[in-house]
């Protein structure tokens, strides 16, 4: 099997026997010689945060120490006690640490194919944002350029992994305020010419939750009339009170945001009191943009509402960048 990252929180014990001193020099996958008075455990292996860690397969140097720590996060998910860290006491945590990690089958590759009708454009590939104060593009989902058409379920499935917000049911037409426009245009625009560019940027450690927050942001290009459906935030108007699937009462607030573009506009869904989401659009001539923000765990040190207009002015900037 082959670990690689996905929203898997370890705890902290497995966190000093999988990443020991998370500062020092060792190369990954090698054990580690702990300093006088290290709370590391001898039999400790390093691995880099974006290291892809093949598991029962094959010989070599370096494999029995990660076979190590393959029966160790084994161990962990299954909640049996893993022989080798069972007769330690568990130390006092003092970083936590997140790990990311999917369990995929031999051959099966990292991410499916894109299942669009084309490579799309790489100038639109290059508009989307990487990095931003610390928050990066997923490793194992990076950012992707699907041009239609394509197989609706299939191209709604590949583009909501890049979705910060996640994969949300039908809102009796309110899926471009809950959803984004992307999923209207696979719905109603999924013809030659329109392309969507989605990206989805993740924090790896609580440092980076100090100065943003985990967000997606997607662009989506096409014909003028196309795009003057996407930017106009009066449609929003029949979906300020709906319900979801479970029947839970939603609402959309508007939030002011300093103009972007050739309109732009920003918005929150509430779940009762709750938001659920911050969201802003920026319309151009040439695409439609949005950055979308969800409620997260550990929450960002700065309110994401104050977040949002900064993420979409550089999403814009990039954009602008890339594509003129």
């Amino acid at each position: 099997m082959k670990l690689t990252r996905c929203a898997v929180v370890v705890s902290a014990a497995l966190c000093l026997l999988a990443v020991a001193a998370c500062g020092g020099k060792p190369r990954a996958g090698t054990p580690v010689t702990p300093t006088p008075g290290s709370p590391v455990p001898a039999d400790a292996v390093i691995v880099d945060k974006d290291q892809v860690l093949t598991c029962g397969e094959g010989e070599g140097e370096g494999q029995g120490s990660a076979q190590a720590l393959c029966d160790a996060i084994a161990g962990v998910a299954s909640r049996e006690p893993v022989s080798r860290a069972s007769a330690r006491p568990s130390p006092a945590p003092s970083v936590e640490q997140v790990f990311e990690a999917e369990v995929l089958k031999k051959g099966r590759p990292l991410s499916p194919a894109n299942p669009g009708s084309g490579p799309g454009d790489p100038r639109l590939r290059r508009a989307l944002l990487v990095d931003y104060r610390g928050v990066h593009e997923s490793i194992t989902k990076p950012g992707v350029v699907v041009a239609l058409p394509a197989a609706e379920g299939r191209a709604a499935e590949f583009i909501s992994a890049r979705q910060a917000a996640g994969v949300f049911e039908r809102f009796s037409g309110c899926e471009r305020w809950t959803v984004g426009p992307w999923r209207v245009v696979l719905r109603d625009f999924n013809r030659p010419g329109v392309q969507i560019a989605a990206a989805l940027l993740s924090a790896m450690s609580d440092e980076a939750l100090k100065r943003s927050a985990e967000f997606s942001e997607t662009i989506v290009t096409g014909p003028v009339p196309m795009l003057n459906a996407l930017g106009d935030p009066a449609a929003k108007a029949p979906c300020r009170r709906f319900r979801d699937v479970w029947g839970h009462s939603m609402h959309v607030e508007p939030i002011p945001v300093p103009p972007l573009g050739t309109r732009s506009w920003a918005f929150r869904v509430m779940e009762g009191k709750s938001v659920t989401q911050w969201v802003e659009v920026v319309r151009t001539p040439r695409y439609v943009l949005e950055v979308r923000i969800p409620n997260q765990w550990p929450r960002p040190r700065t309110d994401p509402a104050v977040l949002l207009p900064r993420i979409a002015e550089a999403a814009y900037a990039r954009a602008e960048a890339a594509l003129t």
